[in-house]
């Protein structure tokens, strides 16, 4: 594998970094992941003070970091630091392969411009409760460019510790070399056609010469942008002349349905709006805080279909004019009446607002007095879209949404298809294709 300057600094710290001694019995965890600050090629915040990491094409804040490598789009990378140190922040960009992993290229040959560079754009927040910097980055820009089509990993850092990131955002630039086709349906299997979806897809590649699709071939199927639940590995079931078709009968292609996602609305903290019992200003902490309506376990009612954002949430305050420093920080407090607690795990809250992970600041607390489950969590303002997920104890990256939510198989979600491809002189994953479609 090959490394440049940059990859080198950060490995070499890594590896140190690695060597950790516990003075009370001097034993070596040779463990990355007990570093506090080990690298994730992932969507992943480092450091508490760092909240509302957005990242979407560039105009359309509700959009999802894939663009197409061959056409003027761009992607925007926005965060808010409560500190008030004024720190200064470098970042890069890192090329991955179709499994996250640092590709084996040099960063000069997928960067034209800098390999790295100071984010200059920052403003402070205005007339909020909570003071914030908020900080905007533009990619591609003047200054660096990415010159091939895969995965790639954004990752911002003090100036001088790249060892030690702020933050790190995945984004994808495709290039539009296959076509795809979808169908979402129930699933087939008739046990499990009330509850799941299943998602068939041909790839036409007419004009663009795959060799080996079996080997050199990487399909990634996702719900709603998750990669918590992302099925890879599929290979085709047929091929005929340059189409390849992956209908499967055997469940390789299904995901859980689940429910319509709840919502509430913090657009504006003057009045009480969806979902929102009431407002009020502490005086201990200076600061809002909104109380929502209780919730309800839905896992035995029927489907209701509503229209939602798929788990996706909107940054936004209704009284002023650029809500990037304007919208305030409100402490929302989530309630779930359980007449018992869960002993075998844990409740979490669930959607794109935690980069659909299981985060320890959104894990419920049982309220054995009034037989509830609670939390109370900071949220800039904006319209949320937000579920309950069940993760079994020893259980770190699945969970279990049907439990609380419910699964149907007419619940309204968006898939998409991303199609990665290693050409026979190539280092690096291509991203040949992509496309999204919902049900």
């Amino acid at each position: 594998m090959k490394l440049n300057t940059l990859n080198i600094s950060i490995l070499s710290t890594l590896i140190l970094g690695s060597i950790f001694f516990i003075c009370s019995s001097h034993q070596i965890i040779e463990d990355d992941y007990a570093l506090e600050n080990y690298i994730r090629y992932d969507d992943y915040i480092y450091d508490d003070s760092i909240k509302t990491v957005l990242l979407h094409k560039f105009g359309s804040q509700m959009s999802y970091p894939i663009i197409n490598i061959r056409a003027k789009e761009f992607i925007k990378l926005s965060f808010d630091d409560l500190r008030r140190d004024n720190s200064i922040y470098n970042y890069t960009v890192v090329h991955c392969d179709a499994n996250w992993e640092p590709s084996d290229l040099e960063q000069n040959e997928y960067i034209e411009g800098f390999f790295e560079d100071e984010l200059f754009d920052f403003e402070y927040s205005s007339n909020t409760d909570l003071y914030y910097t908020h900080y905007n980055l533009t990619l591609p820009n003047e200054n660096m460019k990415m010159t091939l089509s895969g995965n790639y990993i954004i990752m911002v850092y003090k100036v001088n510790d790249a060892a030690h990131p702020i933050l790190t955002k995945r984004f994808m630039m495709y290039e539009s070399n296959v076509s795809v086709e979808m169908n979402i349906k129930r699933a087939t299997d008739v046990n499990e056609s009330y509850f799941r979806q299943e998602v068939d897809f041909k790839i036409n590649h007419d004009g663009y010469d795959i060799k080996d699709p079996f080997g050199r071939l990487n399909v990634v199927l996702m719900q709603n942008y998750r990669w918590d639940n992302a099925i890879s590995g599929l290979e085709p079931k047929f091929i005929k002349d340059t189409e390849l078709n992956y209908d499967f009968n055997n469940g390789e292609n299904v995901f859980d349905a689940n429910n319509e996602f709840r919502a509430f609305d913090l657009k504006s903290i003057r009045y009480n709006t969806i979902r929102v019992k009431k407002i009020e200003f502490s005086i201990f902490d200076k600061m809002q805080h909104a109380y929502l309506l209780n919730d309800e376990r839905r896992s035995f009612k029927q489907y209701y279909s509503k229209v939602d954002l798929n788990g996706n949430f909107l940054i936004k305050r209704n009284e002023g004019d650029n809500s990037e420093i304007e919208a305030d920080y409100v402490k929302v407090h989530f309630t779930l009446p359980y007449s018992t607690p869960i002993n075998d795990g844990s409740l979490y809250l669930f959607g794109k607002f935690c980069d659909w992970k299981f985060k320890e600041e959104l894990k419920l607390d049982y309220d054995t007095v009034n037989r509830q489950y609670t939390k109370e969590v900071l949220l800039k303002q904006g319209y949320y879209n937000y579920l309950y997920c069940f993760v079994k104890d020893g259980s770190k990256n699945t969970g279990d949404i049907a439990m609380v939510e419910g699964s149907h198989y007419e619940t309204k979600n968006e898939y998409s298809i991303l199609v990665y491809y290693r050409e026979i002189n190539d280092s690096y994953d291509r991203l040949v294709g992509f496309a999204a479609s919902s049900n």
